[in-house]
């Protein structure tokens, strides 16, 4: 034997695997030579991958091909689809979070923290335009103890949210006492379907050399409008 204590294939003695004897299972682990990749990284490729493909349709072999790795790097950080779906999902989900915290403003009346709102989510959408058909899919598979906790917390914190900035408008008479769930409902259909939907009207329905950026601006100050109309304060009836 040699003396750095290692078996070269050619050295003198070397035993040979008896034929036919029984292999050790190798368990799954992170496959060598991939550089520097790493799960942030492939739950940023796979987050770029649902900007044009829905949810549905995608699969961990969908994910390594468009990342450019091979299947067994996914099946390492994120076992099975569903979890790969649930942490796409809660980075997006805090991305969204942090653009609407980043603009929030605490002496903002109601209506104006509608507005940031409405202003994030479409572009938000614009980007992502299938990040709550993710979130249906995670809902789906009530089996993932994940993909339930994910829902549940996404959902409360939003409720809240919705809840809190309905009683601050009411309190100061900018807002109806009106169904939180149902104002996130209409704001979040909104300004989900403006990119799909404005495709069907095509840009002849924009105004003269309007880019799609200021078509979105027009927009969101329509969807506003709208909103606030409608959860505003009942004008006062004519005897």
């Amino acid at each position: 034997m040699p003396k750095n204590g290692s078996l070269t294939s050619g050295a003198k003695g070397a035993a040979a695997p008896r034929k036919g004897a029984p292999r050790t299972p190798r368990s799954i682990g992170r496959p060598v030579g991939k550089g520097r990749i790493g799960k942030e990284l492939l739950i940023e490729k796979t987050a770029e991958l649902l900007r044009t493909l829905p949810p549905e349709k995608l699969s961990l072999s969908v994910a390594a091909r468009h990342a450019q790795v091979h299947l067994t790097l996914f099946k390492y950080y994120f076992q099975d689809r569903t979890r790969l779906l649930i942490d796409v999902a809660r980075m997006l989900s805090k991305e969204i979070g942090d653009r609407v915290a980043a603009s929030e403003n605490k002496e903002a009346t109601a209506p104006e923290r509608l507005a940031i709102r409405i202003d994030t989510m479409v572009d938000f959408f614009m980007v992502n335009p299938f990040y709550h058909r993710l979130m249906v899919e995670i809902m789906e598979n009530e089996s993932d103890p994940l993909a339930t906790e994910l829902i549940n917390l996404w959902l409360s914190k939003t409720l809240d949210i919705y809840g809190s900035l309905i009683d601050a408008g009411v309190a100061e008479g900018s807002l109806r006492p009106v169904d939180p769930y149902f104002t996130f409902l209409a704001i979040m259909g909104l300004c989900e379907k403006f990119r799909h939907a404005s495709k069907l009207l095509g840009h002849g329905q924009f105004l003269p050399d309007e880019t799609p950026e200021a078509a979105a601006a027009r927009y969101k100050r329509f969807v506003l409008d709208m909103i606030v109309q409608g959860v505003g304060p009942s004008p006062s009836r004519a005897p």
